[in-house]
């Protein structure tokens, strides 16, 4: 089985010294890709700067920066390449910088050039992403590629059970939804599994997800075989 793996949180760089991330670390993913590539399957790990790294055998990685970089990486290679599974679990950026301002200059956001630090106020205009996980199995289909079985990630924060239900179901774009939530966020957390619309299992840490996730593509390619 060929899986695609995204992983660690995007940068929105707003000049060459500054950028808007967020506290994904990759440790989740960087686990996912390895027990999976342990299992046989053949894992591609597309890994944001500063996140952590999977290895061993079966296991390739192409690293990316910001919400563009990962788009463009998942519209090349869904379009080029058939896979069973894509695993969205990148924490990406709602938002990117669109217009910044600083002692009286517009400057155009990006890592050319440096912001001048002496300026007194700066003022960034942020805006709005799409949402790449609605594109990924457009991007396959454009590829005449056979449609893969998406899985997606939604973290909240506090949240309580109407409003994850509802997050959950906002990615309605995917088959398959893992949820888990900061305020219970340690080494082995537990991670919620949704399919249309309802909870349907518990994973105590990544080990136990990563066994659930491989029984879901492998009961996948034996109903399309």
């Amino acid at each position: 089985m060929r899986i695609l793996l995204t992983s660690g949180g995007t940068r929105e760089y707003i000049d060459a010294a500054r950028c808007i991330t967020n506290v994904s670390t990759g440790r989740t993913g960087r686990v996912l890709a390895e027990r999976l590539a342990g299992r046989g399957c053949d894992t591609v790990c597309l890994c944001a700067e500063g996140a952590e790294v999977p290895s061993g055998r079966g296991v390739s990685v192409e690293r990316f920066s910001s919400f563009l970089d990962l788009d463009r990486a998942l519209k090349r290679l869904l379009k080029a390449r058939a896979f069973d599974a894509v695993i969205h679990l990148a924490a990406v950026s709602d938002y990117s910088p669109a217009i910044i301002e600083a002692g009286g200059k517009r400057f155009k956001p990006g890592r050319d050039s440096k912001i001048d630090s002496q300026a007194a106020e700066i003022k960034l205009v942020l805006k709005r992403n799409f949402k790449i996980i609605d594109r990924l199995k457009k991007y396959a289909a454009e590829g005449k590629q056979p449609e893969p079985l998406l899985i997606g990630f939604k973290l909240t924060s506090g949240a309580a059970d109407e409003l994850i239900t509802k997050k959950v179901r906002d990615l309605g774009a995917a088959d398959l939804v893992v949820h888990n939530d900061l305020a219970e966020m340690k080494k082995d957390h537990i991670f919620h599994v949704y399919k249309n619309g309802a909870r349907t299992a518990d994973c105590r840490g990544p080990e136990e997800l990563a066994a659930l996730l491989y029984a879901a593509v492998k009961e996948k390619e034996a109903v399309c075989s």
